[in-house]
This record gives structure tokens, sequence and C-alpha cells, in this order.
């Protein structure tokens, strides 16, 4: 595609084509005609005549830093249009946005030297840079760094346009709406070394506000052990205070030496901070498609056309000063503004943000919300009381919306809200910073009768969902509350307590008694329904069957899917032998990535304590007169409802909510012998001859009979911590 017919027309210049464009400006490939040399020309959208005005000093100022790692201008003028532009060398090599140095610790420390090189010259001659990122570090032809735009990216966020990523280099005080310092390009340095060394940001939100806040109230992030040997650098560099953090260029660049043993940032990089652009792509570059520097990058805002009044005038070259090693005096032209374009300027922020405001863009989209909008005109003129009014108003919307939330239990929304509304707070009126903290008192209150509330119960689910909230306000508790007590009170369970694992039955907890360590017990025997889920999971063959004291069983082919008796999927599971429980166990160990085993006697007869007064009959499923046998001469007397097994859980607990601990089905047990596996409790075959908890038998590992079958125990130690506590219904 041609797009010819849309290159801006500028004198002196024959722009080729845009090769980059960042929202208020775009970059072109240009020629520039006097002296045929390939340069980059910067274009800008500015939205209006007096932005022109206020943008114009700052390049000149900009232009005038003369220094081998800072990116010069070659001339400053308007187009035939009237937008402003300024032409610099063309740049072969990429932004370092492009480039990755996570494994060359030792090429960032270069590079950072470079970089320190070019501020702290900057900052000798009175100037911020205020917006050092990743976009305006840039690389010539031999790898050596080159910082663009001193005080652009600041004077864009002063008239309410800022990077849209801006906030993620940001310091602490620029975050609450404060102009930046010295220290300030200090702290954007170190979120950028921090970003070369590890990939990643060290401070992230959702938006500018939430990344506002990460910067203020988040702890330096620890790096990881391949770099650990700049935690110290890194730790002064993000400092929140800025009397903490580095207080000078060569300072900051000196620092350095404790991790690559160099001495002064005036030293040369290392040769792996250098790279060599080869003759031959050197020679095509002019027809390589590169990026070039210094890409305005702000945020989407308005590219409408400066007005023309100034379409004619002749571009004025700019000749470089020699480097100046003094302070500038305070009348600095970048800095320098008339009391009617500020007040101009403060007016059309307010009204902007007063219209996102009313569109409902209270903190979003980044770069172009109301928030951010009023703060940058409480920046540009502190206490206005417009903007003031704006923040107030989106502080009260944002505290019913806080509460809302709260009553509608969107906790993890609760917390980003009272973050934004403390950000609110620092620029409100006295007014609403008081109502703001009197809810703010009431919420801490309600958060922490919540957190009470829940500790009671043991509920630790609910414990770990307040727990950020309650950090973050932090919550009002009754004297002598103690949250991490709480926790670890409500983290171990009681006796009795019901447990599960995913996917594991639910247990019933017995803690620690003498010598015996703590451990869940099933509440019921293994049904058939689980044993059938392990079987098709295992194809598990079935286990020979036999009724006990019957010889003539043996010709019957008795297998736990046909035992010789009805059963449902809820009656305990039978005819499977030992070997065939111990299989089962490690089934559900996999399944739940847990530790199950059979129980021990010891263990088991602790569970089947405490058994309530009554009948045999109302106790459990024992022999009795249901069970139609001619050859019984043991039976109860009474009636238990059931002639053989009956359904897990029907009959009395034991004192910790175990059932069927008395009848129903013997249980087997871990230990033992090949040929002599024991069992223990009594059967619905076992009558008045039997004691409930004495009854005990062995056989063989292999074979299984008709009236026993098992549970399982959960292990409960360091390495397998007791499973979530489930309700009681």
């Amino acid at each position: 595609m041609n797009d010819s017919a849309q290159l801006p027309e500028i004198p002196g210049y024959r722009l080729v084509r845009a090769i980059g464009s960042g929202g208020a400006a775009t970059v072109y490939e240009a020629i520039q005609r006097s002296l045929e040399r390939q340069v980059a020309v910067k274009v800008f959208n500015l939205p209006d005549t007096q932005t022109v005005a206020r943008f114009e000093p700052l390049l000149r100022a900009n232009a005038r830093l003369s220094h081998p790692h800072i990116l010069g201008a070659h001339q400053i003028g308007h187009t035939a249009e009237g937008r402003l532009f300024h032409s610099m060398p063309f740049m072969v090599s990429a932004e370092l946005a492009a480039h990755t140095l996570r494994a060359k610790p030792l090429r960032v420390a270069a590079l950072l030297r470079e970089v320190l090189d070019a501020v702290g010259h900057a900052h000798r001659c009175g100037i911020v840079h205020g917006g050092i990122k990743p976009t305006n570090v840039l690389f010539d032809a031999y790898g050596h760094t080159r910082v663009a735009d001193f005080g652009i990216a600041r004077g864009a966020a002063e008239i309410g346009c800022p990077h849209p990523f801006a906030a993620n280099y940001q310091s602490p005080e620029q975050a609450r709406g404060q102009a930046p310092g010295q220290r300030s390009d200090f702290y954007s340095i170190g979120v950028l070394a921090y970003q070369l060394l590890t990939g990643s940001l060290p401070f992230e939100g959702e938006d500018a506000v939430a990344t506002a806040v990460a910067h203020i109230e988040q702890p330096v992030p620890r790096l990881p052990p391949m770099v650990g040997a700049w935690q110290a650098w890194i730790d002064k560099a993000l400092a929140k205070s800025p009397e903490q953090r580095f207080q000078g260029a060569q300072e900051m660049a000196d620092a350095l030496s404790a991790i690559d043993g160099q001495r002064g940032s005036g030293m040369p990089a290392p040769a792996v901070a250098r790279r060599r652009v080869p003759k031959r792509a050197l020679a095509a570059a002019a027809a390589l498609a590169v990026v070039v520097v210094a890409l305005a990058g702000w945020g989407a805002w308005g590219h409408q056309k400066a007005s023309s009044t100034r379409a004619g005038d002749a571009v004025q070259p700019i000749q470089p000063e020699a480097a100046v090693t003094r302070t500038v005096p305070s009348q600095d032209p970048a800095t320098a503004d008339s009391a009617s374009l500020r007040e101009s300027r403060v007016a059309t922020l307010i009204a902007q943000a007063d219209a996102l405001r009313a569109a409902g863009h209270l903190f979003s989209p980044r770069g172009n919300n109301a928030a951010e909008q009023y703060f940058t005109a409480l920046t540009l003129d502190p206490g206005n009381p417009a903007a003031t009014a704006g923040v107030d108003a989106i502080l009260y919307t944002s505290t019913r919306q806080l509460q809302q939330a709260w009553h509608e239990q969107r906790l993890a929304q609760v917390g980003d809200l009272v973050k934004r509304c403390d950000l609110l707070d620092a620029h409100a009126g006295i007014r609403a910073r008081r109502d703001w903290r009197e809810a703010r008192d009431g919420l801490a209150q309600d958060v922490g009768t919540a957190v009470a509330t829940a500790a009671a119960a043991r509920d630790t689910q609910g414990l770990a969902v307040l727990k950020p909230l309650a950090e973050t306000l932090p919550a009002i508790y009754r004297e002598g509350f103690d949250f991490a007590k709480a926790e670890r009170m409500a983290a171990t369970p009681v006796a009795g307590e019901r447990l599960q694992d995913r996917g594991g039955p639910v247990l019933v907890y017995l803690p620690a008694a003498g010598a015996g360590a703590a451990f869940a017990m099933a509440r019921v025997e293994v049904t058939r329904a689980d044993y059938t889920a392990f079987a098709h999971a295992t194809q598990r063959p079935a286990s020979r069957c036999l009724e006990a004291y019957n010889p003539f069983s043996r010709l019957r082919h008795l297998t736990w899917q046909a035992p010789g008796f009805a059963q449902g999927g809820d009656h305990p599971v039978v005819c499977v032998s030992w070997d065939d429980a111990i299989a089962y166990a490690a089934w559900l160990s996999r399944t739940t990535g847990e530790n199950y085993r059979l129980p021990t006697d010891a263990e088991w007869l602790r569970a089947a304590q405490g058994m309530p007064k009554g009948t045999p009959c109302q106790l459990g499923n024992v022999d009795d007169i249901s069970r139609q046998s001619a050859m019984d001469n043991d039976r109860w007397s009474c009636d238990d409802g059931a002639a053989q097994t009956a359904p897990v859980g029907r009959y009395a607990p034991s004192g910790v909510g175990a059932y069927d601990m008395y009848g129903n089905v013997s249980e087997w047990q871990a230990g033992g012998s090949p040929h002599a596996r024991e069992f223990r409790g009594l059967s619905w075959r076992d009558g008045s001859h039997q004691t409930p908890l004495g009854r005990r038998g062995t056989a063989d590992s292999d074979i299984g009979y008709t009236s026993v079958g098992f549970r399982v125990v959960r292990v409960i130690d360091a390495t397998h911590p007791a499973p979530g506590v489930v309700s009681a219904h």
C-alpha cells in the first residue's frame, strides 16, 4: 500500500515512510535535503495550540542536552499544517523494549551505567526526565544506550496524556500526584533494572490506579537466586521514600561495583554490553524495516491537528551547547509556563474528568479515566476546588460501591476499592476525607466481627477469604483477639469433627492421645458402590469367598458381587479379602494424593469407644430373630430389622461419630501374617455369645467372608496435614 499521500510536508525534509506511532506522535524515516542524510522525524499530534506552546520549550531544553548517551535533536519546527516536529539521528538498532537481557546481569549493569551517566548529566543541567521506561532507552549501532525524551514524558503526563504504561515505572510520590524529582528518576531506573533482570515488573495492577497503589504499598519483591546479588541495590533503588534511595546518579552507578566489580560510571562498558553491527548491515540500514528511536508512546488522546497560525514558520536549527557542569537557574524553559496557559489546561482536564466520571470511567481505561485526570489537574493546581470536588464525588461513589460489595460478600472487590479510596483520600476535601475514614472504620469493625465469627465456627475457608481484606484495612478486633492464633485453632480439628479430602470418604477426627498419634477414621464402612468404583478403575478380579462355619459354602462360588443375599449400593461390601482391602486403600491414596490404610487394632478400639446405652438391636445390626436360620441358637430375642447386612450409618454411632462399629460386618485390620490376618467387631451373624468390642478373629489374606468388610484410616502427620472440615449434614 502506498502511504505517500498521507505523509506530512516538512520544509527541508523528504519523508520516506512512517515507521512507528505511539498515539501522541508518529515517527518517520526521512531524508534531510540540505545534507542528504538519513534522519528520523517525530511529528506530534498535539490537540491544540496551547499544548504546542507548552511542548516546544520542552523540546528545545531537551535538545540543549549534549551527551554521548542522550539522544539529541537536529532541528525543531512546524509542518506545513502547523504540527510540531523535531528531527533526530536515525537509529539502526532497536529500543530497549525489544531486547531481553534476563541471563546477562553484567550487560544490564553496563547498560545502567550509561543510562545513569546520561541522567546524571541532565540533572546537573536542572532537567528531570520524569518518565524513564524501556521505550525511551535506545541503542545506537555500536550497542551503546541513548536516552530520549527528557522532560517530554513528564510534560505529557502533566497535560493529562500519560503513556498507557507509565504507571508501571512511576515512583510512589508520582503515584500520589506529586511532581517528580531527581530521585524519582532513580526509582524508575530501579524498576527498569528489575524488569531487565527478571523479565517482569516488580509492581503490577489491573489498571493505573491499582498499579499506583502497588508502588505505594507493596514491599519490594525478592529477586530470583540467579541475580540475588542485585537485591540490596534494587531495595535501595525502589525504596518508598526518596530519602532512602540513592541520592545521586554517580552514587547509584558506583553501587553497581559491588555487583560487577567495575569502578565509576565513566568506565567503558564491558565487551558483552557492546553490540557491533556488521558493515553489511550498516550499508543496508536505510532499506531495513527497523524500529527507530523516540516513539512518543503516550496514551490515546485526540489526534486533532494544531491550528495553522504558524504554518509558514521557518525551521530553526539547534546549536548544541557544551556539557554543563553547574546548576541551571530556576527559570528553566522546560518548566516555565504562563498562568493563563496553566489555568486553561487545568480547566480542560477538569472538563474531561467530569465527562469521564459521568460516563462511569472512574478508574479505567488506563490513561483516560476521571481519577487520573483530576489528579493531574491537582498536580498543576494544588487545591483546585473543582478538581477536589470531582475527587470527592468519586470517593463517595466508590464508598457506596464498596458497601454494596461488602453486603454481597464480593471481598476481593472490597479490598481493591479500599485501596482506591485510600488513594483518593490523599486528594479529597476535608469533609469527604472525614466521611471516608468513618466508613473505613465501620468496615474495619465489620470485618473484625466477621473474622471472629468465622474463627468461632472454625470456618477455615471463611478465614482464608477474609484475611487479605483484614490485613489491608486492618480489621478492628475485640481486645485480645489474635488472627494468627484463630487461624491455627480453626485449622486444628476437634475430636469427632468431620473431615474430607477431595475424592475421599467422610472421616471423623481422633486427636492424639498418650502415645497414639492423631488420625481420621472413615465414618462408615466401605460400601458396595465405593468398591465397585475401585474394581472398575483397577480391573481387580473378585477374591474367593466363604461363609463362616459353613464348609458347604465352598461350592457356592460366592463373590463380592454375589455374596448369597441381596445388597444395595449403600450396604457394606463383603466377600473382600484382606489383600483386596489393602489394594483399595492404596488406590484411594493415589486418587486423593493422601495416605490411607487399614486401622490398627488400637485405632479401631479408640474409634469404637463411647457407644450409647440400648439393646443390641438398637445399637447395631446383629444376629437376631430377623435372621431365619434353623441352625442358629445364639440369636438375640430382639429385631434389628435386617436379616443380613444393612445400609451403613443406620444405627447408633460411637462417641466420635463412627457408625457400624457395633454390628453389620466385622472389619479387617492392619498387621498380622499371610495366614493370620486380623478382623474385629460384631457382624450381622454374631449373637449373644460375642462381646461387642472383644469379638476378633483371623483368616488367610486372600479369602473373603460374607460377614467381613473393612473401613479405612486417613494418616495425619507432618507430611499429611488434616483434611478440610465438612458440614455435619
